[in-house]
């Protein structure tokens, strides 16, 4: 096995050269970072000299690479033992070992859409988004991928915007096996108006609108190629194009530098939909914009989410009294 930290970026690199000379690469490796994560909890930061201060390893001149291979090396040669004191004997075993141990705290997290079905997809919901809350509550409530498979009957599963697992992964180039293994988790793919998407022409991420209708192009491509529905959906903030001040002041409120910067993203009709999508041609336009959406639709029940008689609120005592006194 290839051993390397941060080890998806270097072997994105390598697959990226080996396609290139029409070599087949899909190497088993081991990522140094993960396991320092995962190893050595007591640490906030994992960048590759920080882990090597901590592990009490020589002194390297970092970003040359033989010495960052070097010290990769030292660092298994610790990681190996801690490794299989918690049972690990084989490479499978170190694998069980660091989804035993990973702190959810730094996994990477990625934005998904999650649709209720039924009445069992809604208690699954429900369970989910308690754990998020009580077990898995980092900055913000965060919902494991185990999680999600654990409780996913009568859920459906979206791969949502830009922030997405499969977007970013369109968006950094990965291979088209890679693409496949992402996209078949989902129940259904997503794309978005390319305003929506803009931001990373004034980040300088991509050179050309022209680019960003290729990543959904790549998405629509991955739906044929899977047999699974693609959507479009607006990311809707707001109901009107007047109200975008509204969301400039929120932001502005929260110090982000792009608070002022123009995001149409309103309750756009069907007929704006179509022309956002008109690159597409006119048949795939119509089926990402109406006949798949509406095969969603078609897919959730009828849920009373509230029946009626059956809620019992807490009784307070002089509550409403209380309340206009605090007022």
């Amino acid at each position: 096995p290839l051993v390397a930290h941060n080890a998806h970026f270097d072997v994105g690199f390598m697959a990226a050269a080996s396609n290139r000379c029409g070599l087949k690469f899909s190497p088993v490796f081991l990522d140094t970072l993960a396991l320092a994560q995962a190893l050595l909890p007591e640490l906030k930061r994992f960048k590759l000299d920080i882990v090597s201060n901590h592990l009490n390893l020589p002194q390297f001149n970092h970003h040359r690479a033989s010495d960052d291979a070097m010290v990769v090396a030292r660092m298994m040669d610790k990681f190996l033992p801690m490794l299989r004191q918690q049972g690990a004997r084989t490479l499978d075993d170190i694998e069980t070992v660091y989804h035993s141990l990973r702190r959810t705290d730094v996994a990477k997290t990625y934005h998904m859409i999650l649709l209720v079905k039924n009445k069992k997809g809604l208690k699954n919901l429900y369970e989910m988004i308690s754990q998020s809350y009580l077990k898995y509550f980092h900055r913000s409530p965060t919902i494991p991928k185990s999680l999600l498979i654990q409780h996913r009957e009568g859920i459906i599963v979206g791969s949502a915007c830009e922030a997405g697992e499969l977007f970013r992964a369109v968006v950094d180039h990965k291979d088209w096996d890679e693409l496949k293994r992402i996209a078949s988790f989902y129940d259904y793919l997503e794309i978005q108006p390319l305003c929506n998407n803009a931001f990373m022409l004034r980040n300088g991420d991509v050179h050309s609108i022209e680019q960003i209708q290729e990543f959904n192009k790549t998405v629509i491509r991955l739906g044929e190629a899977l047999g699974k529905m693609v959507v479009a959906t607006g990311d809707v903030h707001f109901m009107e194009p007047e109200d975008e001040i509204y969301r400039h002041v929120l932001l502005a409120s929260k110090k982000f530098p792009d608070a002022d910067k123009s995001l149409p993203i309103y309750f756009k009709t069907t007929d704006e939909m179509l022309e956002e999508f008109s690159y597409l041609g006119e048949e795939t336009a119509y089926d990402v914009v109406v006949k798949n959406p509406r095969m969603i639709a078609d897919l959730v029940e009828e849920i009373e989410l509230l029946p009626p008689g059956q809620l019992f609120p807490p009784r307070l005592e002089n509550s409403e009294e209380d309340l206009n006194r605090l007022v």
